[in-house]
């Protein structure tokens, strides 16, 4: 596989096309042992898993896969379609980025990608019925990730409702251990750590059925079980001495700084995210003897007493341009034998159910796998799924609640009124 503009930032790519691409440039090269695939991963990590999974594909076929990394997938990839020089497939983490392009008939229809995932799956990818999109990655967001040690120290057992969840907070602050890490800041997309948490609260809270018309734009954001969800998330995030560094420093400071469930001079004990940041926490967690466990563990988001679904992420794949090559790779991508591989980097779950638990990396990532496996029912990130005007919305909804807690009604009814314009 080759990785082309690797790391490269949006504002470079845009320059890069308007710059270069003439029209004669612009007219698509149709050789049918290439597909260019434009994706969200950046780091080094990502794109070797990648090119992990693809290097036996290569090999088989003589297909060549041409790898971008971008910061900014929505703006490069409308400059690419507005170009008339759409990738083959592009990788989105937000489903509502392609609202836009399946209602402009730019999606080549996938009915044809046949994966063996669960019906909850398949609905992430589609748009008024038609599958237009399809899973690549999954992550599990309904994870806590806690130190064992801190945990056992403060005599506390690993909660499993929402009441022994509080209880645990309070008698760590009242031991005058920090509970909880948070951060919030993530450049233009500040806010979405939090957007987690309330998905998480309406899921566990509510019916299955008021998320799906909550996050389809059909229920109002100031209905009571939304509204009690932001409540329930303020009586973690607004407590005294609950967050590490306070508010402030939560709004300020990066999601994945604020990773210190590990930090041995202090951090905290409970940590709210996905679990595509166990690789994270695998490379944090200090060398032990063989066979030793982790400093670290990561449990399922306690509910409310009954059974609630849990709420999943992905990375989905678009297709663009058809050709035979193109429609070989996507197959290929959503096989079980790809799934296998990209679970064996350790940098994902797999949605597939047919993927054997035995190739997780370690017994945490295992774990996880098994939560994913055995979940009664999944929903995608409600985040994810609604337009980017009301998903930008939701974020900056966040950081406002946590400013200023007090000031609930007037959010919910601001995020409203987007509502009403954005679906």
């Amino acid at each position: 596989m080759r990785r082309t503009g690797r790391l490269r930032s949006a504002l470079g790519t845009m320059l890069l096309v308007g710059a270069v691409l003439s029209p004669a440039a612009c007219a698509r090269d149709d050789k049918p042992k290439v597909v260019r695939v434009l994706g969200t991963w950046t780091t080094e990590a990502e794109q070797q898993a990648f090119e992990h999974v693809v290097a036996p594909f290569e090999r088989k076929s003589g297909i060549d896969v041409q790898f971008e990394g971008t910061r900014d997938i929505s703006a490069v990839l409308a400059a690419r379609v507005d170009e008339g020089d759409p990738p083959e497939l592009a990788i989105v983490s937000a489903p509502g980025d392609l609202l836009h392009y399946a209602k402009t008939n730019k999606l080549v229809p996938l009915d044809d990608i046949r994966p063996a995932y669960a019906p909850e799956w398949s609905k992430a990818g589609q748009v008024d019925g038609k599958q237009v999109a399809v899973v690549l990655k999954a992550a599990l967001k309904s994870t806590i990730w806690y130190n064992t040690a801190k945990l056992a120290d403060a005599g506390l057992a690993v909660p499993t409702t929402w009441a022994q969840l509080l209880d645990a907070t309070a008698t760590l602050r009242a031991s005058k251990v920090t509970p909880w890490c948070l951060g919030l800041a993530s450049s233009t997309t500040s806010g979405w750590a939090g957007t987690d948490w309330i998905e998480d609260l309406v899921l566990a809270r509510s019916e299955p059925g008021v998320y799906d018309a909550w996050s389809s734009g059909k229920l109002s954001w100031r209905a009571p079980q939304i509204r009690a969800a932001w409540q329930s998330w303020g009586e973690v995030v607004n407590a005294r001495d609950t967050v590490a560094g306070g508010t402030m420093t939560a709004l300020l400071t990066d999601h994945d700084k604020a990773r210190q469930v590990l930090d041995p001079r202090g951090g905290c004990v409970f940590d709210h995210q996905a679990s595509f940041m166990a690789g994270s926490y695998a490379a944090a967690s200090p060398a032990a003897a063989p066979g030793a466990k982790p400093g670290y563990g990561a449990m399922a988001f306690p509910g409310f007493g009954t059974p609630a679904p849990r709420e999943v992420a992905g990375d989905l794949a678009a297709m663009f341009h058809a050709t035979p090559a193109a429609w070989e790779l996507l197959k290929y991508l959503t096989s079980t034998e790809a799934q296998a591989t990209w679970v064996e980097s350790g940098t994902s779950l797999s949605p597939d159910g047919q993927v054997s638990l035995s190739v997780y990396k370690d017994k945490v990532t295992e774990r996880l796998g098994t939560d994913l496996a055995a979940a009664a029912s999944v929903r995608f990130d409600g985040s994810d799924l609604m337009p980017p005007t009301m998903r930008d919305a939701f974020q900056r909804a966040v950081l406002a609640f946590v400013s200023a807690p007090g000031d609930l009604d007037r959010i919910l009814e601001d995020l409203d009124q987007v509502r009403v314009t954005a679906y």
